[in-house]
């Protein structure tokens, strides 16, 4: 194993190959009829998280490489350009007000949860159960992983790399992969207990006295969206759609790199450096980018599939998310997983307090919480295990959670969690 990883280490193509490889194979394996219920479950993303994860706890992955620098710095982007492209605000907003209502309460179910799960954990910093020098760059993590809690792993690549671009020190590697795990086991356990409350919805609406003609009236307004529009892919638009989304990254990288130089003489907050510095605000310039393309005849390269390469990229980043993470860093660190329960907990509690309150059907309850924990590949999955026909309502809620997720990650939960680890800092 140790040769393996040393000759990765020095051929980038082959690390590259191998990457490109797990996510063909997992994919492969998704479409065996005998794994079917296996993967209705735990969906391809998990296993693109999960097997790399399993690979580098093995000891196969390199610790640097250039391949995991092209993958967050151009990849990461490029993919976020693309899915931008089909984020189609109009629609989002004819979900209406309670749908769109139910999904902030998510959101801001994740925010609340960061506060209390760290707040769970702090006592075992002064006991030391868990290592002084995790608690500088603890809110780094969080941060992090509420980027992936709020609109999907995407997030949490971009929070992450945002916040660390300058340099990593070994303590913040140790924090990355607990919570690439912790994201792992939470959010798919999460995952897989709404998908089971799926054949209890009738028995729980009725807990809930939901008005289920909700569902009836976002029926009728998500029926124009689908593939009426979808065109055979070109190899033409193929190359238009990469020539755009790398050329505009690698300018949104450059002006990134120039801001944060200007940043640099006006900022004196470690804080503040970590989370405007180039990678923050060339995330952010993408987002903004994006969307304001998807207003634009631009946007027409999603009938083409843009969105299907920009997913492609995306789960090679998954993919290189994996390879760092290491199932050792629960055995070491399992306090970080307390963290993650009473988190998830305050998430869904308090969507469940909006739902009973105002009497909003589990269908979209559910929905919203996966759209935000699980992002744009796995909502429509619970969506679907729900309301078979409206599979879509999952996937605009979680295009509004990824354009929520790195905004409240890194100018919110990052700020707030500084704060609170201030304490026993």
């Amino acid at each position: 194993m140790a040769e393996l990883r040393n000759f990765l280490e020095a051929e980038p193509v082959g690390l590259f190959a191998l990457l490109c490889g797990i996510v063909a194979l997992v994919f492969w394996l998704s479409e065996a009829k005998a794994l079917a219920k296996l993967f209705a479950v735990l969906p391809t993303v998990f296993w693109i998280y999960f097997v790399p994860m399993l690979l580098a706890t093995l000891g196969l992955f390199p610790q640097q490489s250039p391949v995991y620098s092209l993958l967050t710095d151009y990849v990461l982007p490029a993919s976020l350009l693309l899915l931008f492209l089909s984020a189609s605000l109009p629609e989002i907003l004819r979900l209406g007000p309670r749908t769109i209502g139910v999904m902030l309460t998510g959101t801001a179910g994740v925010v609340l949860g960061a506060a209390v799960g760290v707040l769970a954990i702090l006592p075992f910093f002064k006991i030391g159960l868990l290592p002084a020098a995790h608690l500088e760059s603890l809110w780094k993590g969080v941060a992090a992983l509420s980027g992936s809690w709020t609109g999907g792993s995407a997030n949490l690549a971009a929070i992450w790399q945002s916040l660390t671009a300058s340099s990593q020190t070994e303590a913040e590697g140790q924090i990355f992969a607990a919570i690439i795990a912790v994201d792992v086991c939470i959010g798919y356990s999460w995952m897989a207990l709404l998908i089971a409350l799926a054949g209890r919805q009738t028995a729980v609406n009725r807990w809930l006295r939901a008005d289920s003609s909700r569902i009836e009236e976002v029926n009728r307004r998500v029926a124009t969206v689908t593939q009426a529009q979808a065109r055979p892919t070109a190899t033409s638009k193929i190359l238009y759609m990469l020539a755009l989304a790398f050329g505009l990254a690698f300018v949104c990288k450059w002006l990134g790199t120039q801001a944060q130089t200007a940043f640099e003489t006006q900022v004196q907050s470690p804080l503040w450096r970590s989370v405007l510095g180039y990678y923050g605000i060339m995330i952010i310039l993408v987002t903004l980018l994006g969307l304001v393309l998807s207003a634009t005849p631009v946007a027409r390269l999603e009938d083409y599939g843009a969105s299907k390469v920009g997913y492609a990229l995306l789960y090679l980043v998954l993919a290189r998310i994996g390879a760092k993470g290491d199932l050792n860093a629960i055995r070491e660190f399992p306090t970080y997983l307390l963290m993650g329960v009473v988190w998830m907990l305050t998430h869904g509690g308090l969507l469940l307090l909006a739902a009973k309150r105002f009497r909003v059907p589990l269908f979209f309850a559910a929905t919203a919480s996966q759209a935000n924990v699980g992002g744009p590949v796995s909502a429509p999955v619970v969506a679907a295990a729900y309301q078979p026909g409206l599979a879509v309502v999952g996937l605009l809620m979680a295009i509004l959670g990824g354009i929520l997720g790195t905004f409240s990650g890194l100018f919110v939960v990052a700020p707030m969690v500084h704060w609170l680890t201030s304490w026993v800092r």
